[in-house]
């Protein structure tokens, strides 16, 4: 019956040592979110988050607000852990266990990422959309579908990156029409059974350690997404 907890419009959100467990989220006479935990045009800081078990779309989800999250953890969820869209600041020193979908998703964001572990991620341990740029540094993925993914005119800047038992290590695409090409620039990879070190789409672009890639296949996206659309 929990309906999670929403926050819209605060000059300042302050978590500090909380524990959510098995929420929902907000459905009400139509009005129907995605997160959990919810925050929107708010200035966010968090300190000790855990998450667990939530039955929504997202355990964690900031709309267009400056963010400062720090020690949080998210497992057991439906589909992604910490999904944030049209935000700014800075991410780190987190933990994600077995998420049905993405353990960290950016959209139209510009925010430092740091400290991050990864463990079981259904889909991507970090994507970055809808023209993100993210400063990615000390970052360890242990079994995704993609370590980490850049797409829809996105650009991510990774150093100190481990991917292990992933099928494909990185990816740059355009998912949607509306935006562009995806550029990545990684140095300093550590990797271990993982299948594809990095695929990358026609117009995309990567920059490994100094080497640069150029994808010269359109990818079928429609095929890519099929799975979570059953």
């Amino acid at each position: 019956t929990s309906m999670g907890v929403t926050i819209l419009g605060a000059d300042m959100v302050s978590v500090d040592h909380v524990e959510m467990y098995n929420l929902g989220t907000l459905d009400y006479k139509g009005w129907t979110l995605t997160g959990a935990f919810t925050m929107y045009e708010s200035n966010v800081v968090i300190r000790n988050l855990k998450i667990d078990g939530n039955i929504c779309e997202d355990a964690l989800n900031t709309i267009r607000s400056q963010i400062d999250v720090q020690n949080i953890s998210i497992s057991n969820t439906k589909s992604d852990g910490y999904d944030a869209d049209f935000c700014n600041g800075y991410f780190a020193n987190s933990i994600f266990e077995s998420t049905g979908n993405d353990c960290v998703d950016f959209s139209g964001s510009v925010v430092t990422i740091e400290n991050i572990t990864i463990n079981n991620s259904g889909d991507k341990g970090i994507s970055g959309g809808e023209r993100s740029t993210l400063t990615i540094d000390n970052v360890v993925v242990n079994g995704a579908l993609t370590g980490l993914a850049s797409k829809d005119g996105s650009k991510l800047e990774a150093t100190n990156i481990t991917i292990n038992d992933s099928p494909i290590g990185i990816a740059a695409f355009q998912k949607k029409p509306e935006y562009g090409p995806a550029h990545i620039n990684i140095e300093k990879v550590t990797h271990s059974n993982v299948g594809n070190l990095g695929i990358i789409e026609l117009g995309s672009t990567v920059n490994w350690d100094g080497k640069d890639y150029r994808g010269f296949v359109k990818f079928d996206i429609d095929a890519m997404y099929a799975r979570f659309e059953k």
